[in-house]
C-alpha cells in the first residue's frame, strides 16, 4: 500500500517555542486517520504542516509523493474543512459552491456541484440561503465545498463539532463512502468514539510529542476496557481484595459511585463480572470503552 503522508522526525517551532517535537508516522492512501490530543497538544499545527500553511523547522514531510514545501500545485489535490465553516451567509448553498468552484477552476461546475450535493444529500436545499441553515447543514456544505475539486486528501478539523447525533452519524457515513472511493482522510477530533467508528489509525499527541500511532483497537487496549461498579466504599475495598489475584485486571480506580475496573481486553469481562456478582457486594454494573482522559493517562504511564 502506498503512503499518502510521511512525517520523518518533524519538529516545528513558533516564536522559539517547540510546538511539535520529532514527530514520525506514515499514513496509507485511502485510509482515515484520526489526530487526537488535548488542547495545546499541537493538533492544529500538525494540520497546518500537512496542508502547507506552515513549514516544519526540522525533519521532512512527504505528501502525496512530493516532499514539502512542494514546488508544484499540491494544494489542488487537498480539500480542507476548518472548524469555522467560513461560508457566505447571504448566498445560497449553490452560490457558495459556485464561487468555490470558480476558484479551483472546476470543469463543468454546475454538474460537479450537483454531484457533491447529491453525495451529501443537499440537492433539495441548493437554493436555501446559508444564514437559514442549522450547524449540521453548514458542516455538510463545508464538506461539499472541500470535495468540489475531487481532492486525493481531505483534512477535517472536528468533523462533527456542534451537530446533533443524527447529523453526526450521517457525516460518518459520508466519510466512509469517501474512503471507499480511495480518498485519504485526516480528522482532528476530541471524540474517542468517533475515532473508533471511522479511523484505520490514530496519531495521539501530548504537549507536542507523539505518544502513540496505532489502530483505535490497540489504543483502547492500552488503557483497557472498563467495568463500572456501583457500590459503597467498604464494598470497594473488599472487591479490590477479591481481584488481587486476577491477572487480566490492569488497575482499579474508586469513583463517586463506586469502583472502576480496567481489564486487558473485552473478552476478559465475563469472568470478572461473574466473580464480582458472586460477592453480592454491588448494586449494578456497566461495561464500557475507556474515555479519552483515561486513554491519555494510560499512555503517559507507559512513556
Amino acid at each position: 500500500m502506498n503512503s499518502a503522508i510521511i512525517f520523518n522526525n518533524v519538529s516545528c517551532k513558533i516564536d522559539k517555542k517547540i510546538i511539535l517535537d520529532r514527530i514520525s508516522f506514515n499514513i496509507n492512501e485511502g485510509e482515515i486517520t484520526g489526530i487526537l490530543g488535548p488542547n495545546g497538544a499541537g493538533k492544529s499545527t500538525l494540520l497546518s504542516l500537512i496542508n502547507g500553511l506552515r513549514n516544519q523547522t526540522n525533519g521532512s514531510i512527504t505528501l502525496l509523493g512530493q516532499e514539502l514545501p512542494a514546488k508544484g500545485k499540491i494544494r489542488e489535490h487537498i480539500g480542507v474543512v476548518l472548524q469555522e465553516t467560513a461560508l457566505y451567509e447571504e448566498l445560497t448553498i449553490f452560490e457558495n459552491l459556485s464561487f468555490s468552484a470558480s476558484l479551483y477552476n472546476v470543469p463543468n461546475p454546475a454538474e460537479r456541484i450537483m454531484e457533491v450535493l447529491d453525495l451529501l444529500k443537499l440537492r433539495n436545499r441548493s437554493d436555501q440561503t446559508v444564514r437559514t441553515l442549522s450547524g449540521g447543514l453548514r458542516r455538510r456544505v463545508a464538506i461539499a465545498r472541500a470535495l468540489l475539486h475531487n481532492p486525493e486528501l481531505l483534512i477535517i478539523d472536528e468533523p462533527t463539532l456542534g451537530v446533533d447525533s443524527e447529523t453526526r452519524h450521517s457525516i460518518w457515513l459520508y466519510l466512509r463512502l469517501l474512503r471507499s472511493k480511495g480518498v485519504t482522510i485526516i480528522i482532528a477530533t476530541n471524540y474517542l468514539d468517533e475515532v473508533q467508528a471511522l479511523c484505520n489509525s490514530v496519531v495521539v499527541l501530548r504537549e507536542g510529542r507523539l505518544i502513540a500511532f496505532e489502530s483505535p483497537d490497540a489504543l483502547v487496549a492500552k488503557s483497557g476496557y472498563c467495568i463500572d461498579l456501583e457500590c459503597g466504599k467498604e464494598e470497594c475495598k473488599k472487591i479490590k481484595e477479591i481481584l488481587t489475584s486476577e491477572g487480566t485486571v490492569l488497575c482499579t480506580e474508586e469513583s463517586p459511585s463506586g469502583l472502576s475496573i480496567f481489564i486487558e481486553n473485552n473478552s476478559a469481562q465475563e469472568p470478572i463480572i461473574s466473580l464480582v456478582l458472586k460477592s453480592n457486594l454491588i448494586e449494578s454494573f456497566r461495561v464500557r470503552a475507556p474515555d479519552l482522559a483515561e486513554v491519555f493517562k494510560a499512555l503517559e504511564e507507559r512513556i
